[in-house]
């Protein structure tokens, strides 16, 4: 997608039948790190935090999954 993405943008929203609240979220979420400057942010910080919420689910799926096991197999 284009920096910037306003008509990519529209044309994603119209294919996939939803409308982004927040564009700007959006872009920085779809911008590759080889692509930002100051002004534009990428999505690594985003990626960062999609990791620890990962991270956190799976945890969780382990501790009920496995109630007995110890940490170290978990």
């Amino acid at each position: 997608m284009k920096p910037g993405g306003g008509a990519a943008l529209g044309e994603l929203e119209r294919r996939i039948g939803y409308t982004f609240a927040n564009r700007e979220l959006i872009l920085t979420a779809l911008t590759h790190a080889s692509l930002t400057s100051p002004a534009r942010a990428n999505y690594q910080r985003l990626e960062f935090l999609g990791d620890r919420v990962l991270g956190l689910i799976v945890t969780e799926m382990l501790l009920e999954a496995y109630p007995k096991a110890p940490e170290g197999e978990l």
